[in-house]
């Protein structure tokens, strides 16, 4: 298992790589050769994206590296036997959530979960010989020192151009000292070995076919590389294929391992001697080799046999034939035949209650039937239906406005759930019921059917358990739901349209409607509530179809709203300053900024802050708000502030310095700070440290205010208190859903509104 701060390094390093933007440079017949102290052989990089692949770096290692890399760069094709000995190491960049299962579960087991839409590596580990695998802790090491060694040459403007084929040979980096930091230095290396030798095999090998008849056909030999491994054995495997051309038929087709060649040789002396397609005996003719190693090893004995061989890499027969057997192979995959068993029988075991993989498995199997049964298009696209979930006609601007809130998939589910395309007519699912269904996926079935639609705000997540903390903002109660992927892309405080249904001791969410953003959820229920949406388990059950019509509501609102003002402490907007002063002399200045008493100094870091006691009441906030910092840089006083209010406020303080003349500044505001200075989830710089004892305060701080807040009269109740609304059901259920859809405070440490406590102070929860 990969260690966390390993791979979360090699992601950083993976993402810093690609701000250097070598593939613009850098073609894919370019290489580097990286040469570390420890390593007898060179590693070759190779740069990826020229090509329009995706973004990355390949390293080929080991004695042969250079006759792999020119193997896989020359396009020679699956018979080119070099191809075998590459010792592969790389990445690419692609979204997490297009990576397979276990490549996701690797990320996981190291404790990093990336979002489903963050950019994370692909490794490829392929040993010599052997079928991709997963990397170790050693290939991580290996694939980090060479990410920071090129970026380190990169930025010293070492890399240069060069491949193998060129006069001018590979630019050669060597990295030294302290791997995470190294010293690097480079300089040009030619005449590294380009092929790897076939020893031959001569006539003594072979035993005497000298008495054999001659057959006037030609034969066609090859050994492409096929696409899997043998089950406990990692090693890279072939089809050996051997063709009578002229008779169409396949005299042997079976699969080797590649580093076994000798045992190709050995059949194709077999098949010489007695080959069971037509039982005849004897040598061909001619012989054209797509194996450029089984033709060096057999062309002297077999030419001192009359026999003539050429060595040809693609033979459009073997290709066609190759397929075919590959496809035959696929089909017989026990792997293969057992999904599709599962698939379709009727008898299907019922996980256990406790068996979270089987229930997901099953759901998986069910949601691919709701894509089935609505694939002819005469209910999706039926006028009425579109009218009824959207309350519009509109279906193919909503499909494709909310592509990525998943819209096809709430809609698909509604109308398999709830749509009845004539009042008496039966439902999808019934229908899919009454058919019969396998009983894991009919017991997910039923329990959707059962579930009523409501809005949930997320209350919390957990990526390591895979677990969504939901509270129903309608109806009240809570729910912990299983769906690792929601897990990893969901923030706490939006509200999400779902159902929730059980699935032996878990319980899984299908979409309902849109995503609600924080500030969202209290006009989307007024909306609801509006159309006549009845807030009850039967209500909302009944009225489902106008939880889709929110979808339409998301439009208007996203149109019509004004993005919120972002603010400093001060209340001013948001308008970072950067200005720099011409300063006499550093030192007489640096003195008096010590002097005064709104400036602090922190010697480690060489840099002055300015801050100001807090205003009267916000002391458990700390001792001083801070306004700015100040730097030397050179001759430079450099101040950097969030306002245009405080860089004006700095600049008259400044000038009074001696010795210290104004410069110039400049600005960037939030949205152009975020372009230049871009950001990933899951490499976030390190939380601030808080102590229990402070995060207690802010919590009690908290507790108190909205303890206040039940006494507070308020615009959104009519001017009425809380506690005053709680007087009618109408005001009692609007209160509840205020508390509930509430978010909760974002910051370094989890502060939480007290729901529970409010609730029951108002007498709305037991």
């Amino acid at each position: 298992m990969a260690d966390q701060t390993l791979l979360l390094d090699i992601i950083q390093a993976c993402r810093e790589f690609r701000q250097r933007q070598l593939w613009q440079r850098f073609s894919n017949s370019d290489c580097f050769s990286v040469r570390l102290p420890e390593m007898k052989d060179p590693v070759l990089a190779s740069v990826m994206g020229a090509g329009g692949e995706q973004f990355g770096l390949l390293l080929f290692c080991g004695q042969h590296a250079a006759a792999a890399f020119s193997a896989l760069t020359t396009g020679a094709g699956p018979e080119d036997e070099d191809a075998d000995i590459a010792n592969l190491l790389g990445y690419s960049l692609v979204e997490f959530g297009s990576l397979s299962d276990d490549d996701q579960s690797f990320f996981r087991a190291a404790g990093v979960y990336p979002r489903h839409d963050e950019s994370v590596p692909d490794f490829l580990v392929k040993p010599a010989h052997r079928g991709p695998r997963l990397p170790n802790r050693d290939d991580l090491i290996l694939l980090l020192r060479v990410l920071k060694g090129l970026v380190a040459a990169d930025r010293r403007k070492l890399l240069k151009s060069g491949g193998l084929d060129r006069d001018e040979g590979v630019c050669s980096v060597t990295l030294e000292g302290d791997p995470m930091h190294p010293r690097v230095t480079a300089t040009r290396e030619r005449g590294l070995r380009r092929s790897v030798p076939s020893p031959t095999i001569g006539a003594p090998r072979l035993p005497d076919l000298r008495g054999l008849p001659r057959l006037e056909t030609t034969w066609l030999v090859g050994t492409p590389r096929l696409g899997r491994t043998i089950e406990t054995d990692d090693r890279s495997v072939r089809l050996l294929l051997i063709i009578d051309d002229d008779n169409d038929l396949i005299l042997y087709a079976s699969p080797i391992v590649t580093e076994k060649i000798e045992e190709a040789v050995d059949q194709l002396v077999a098949t010489f001697r007695g080959h069971p397609a037509d039982g005849s005996v004897g040598l061909p003719r001619r012989i054209v080799f797509a194996s450029r190693r089984l033709y060096e090893r057999l062309d002297p004995a077999l030419r001192e046999l009359g026999v003539k061989c050429t060595y040809r890499p693609d033979v459009a027969k073997l290709r066609a034939v190759f397929l075919d057997f590959q496809q035959f192979l696929d089909q017989g995959d026990p792997a293969h035949a057992e999904s599709s068993e599962r698939a379709t029988d009727p008898e299907d075991e019922v996980p256990a209650p406790d068996d979270l993989v089987g229930w997901k498995q099953a759901d998986r199997r069910l949601s691919q039937r709701f894509g089935a049964a609505v694939r002819d298009g005469k209910v999706i696209r039926s006028p009425r239906v579109v009218r009824r979930y959207f309350d519009d006609d509109d279906l193919d601007g909503f499909l494709s406005r909310h592509a990525q809130r998943s819209v096809t998939m709430a809609y698909v589910s509604w109308c398999v759930l709830d749509c009845r395309p004539q009042k008496s007519s039966p439902t999808l699912a019934e229908t899919m019921l009454a058919e019969g269904l396998p009983l894991a996926e009919a017991t997910l079935l039923d329990a959707r059917r059962k579930a009523f639609p409501s809005l949930y705000r997320v209350a919390g997540h957990d990526p390591a358990s895979g677990t969504v903390e939901l509270e129903d903002v309608v109806i009240g109660g809570a729910v912990t739901v299983h769906d690792q992927l929601l897990s990893e892309n969901i923030q706490d405080s939006i509200c999400l349209v779902l159902r929730v249904f059980p699935a032996g001791q878990f319980h899984f969410i299908e979409l309902a409607g849109p995503p609600l953003g924080v500030g969202m959820s209290l006009d989307a229920i007024d909306f609801l509530r509006d159309c006549g949406l009845q807030f009850t388990p039967a209500g909302l059950k009944r009225g489902s179809h106008k939880l889709g019509w929110l979808w339409g509501w998301i439009d208007a609102w996203e149109a019509n709203a004004r993005p919120p003002k972002l603010l400093n402490t001060d209340g001013d907007p948001l308008l970072f300053h950067t200005a720099s002063f011409a300063v006499a002399d550093a030192h007489e200045v640096r003195r008096a900024l010590v002097d005064r008493a709104d400036v602090d100094y922190d010697q480690e870091e060489d840099e002055y802050m300015w801050f100001r006691k807090p205003e009267k009441g916000a002391e458990i906030l700390g001792e001083r708000v801070s306004l700015g910092t100040i730097q030397f840089v050179e001759n430079e006083l450099v101040l950097s502030v969030n306002s245009k209010e405080r860089f004006e406020t700095a600049r008259r303080w400044l000038m009074t310095l001696p010795g210290v003349t104004f410069g110039n500044f400049v600005t960037q505001n939030v949205d152009s700070l975020r372009a230049t200075h871009p950001t990933e989830h899951g490499t976030a710089a390190a939380k601030p440290e808080i102590t229990h004892e402070l995060a207690a305060a802010l919590q009690e701080m908290l507790d108190r205010q909205y303890m206040e807040w039940i006494d507070t009269p308020l615009p959104v109740l009519g001017g009425k208190t809380p506690r005053q609304a709680c007087q009618t059901r109408t005001g009692r259920e609007r209160v509840a859903i205020l508390i509930r859809t509430a978010p909760d405070p974002v910051g370094p440490v989890p502060i939480r509104i007290p729901r529970r406590k409010l609730l029951r102070e108002l007498g709305l929860e037991g």
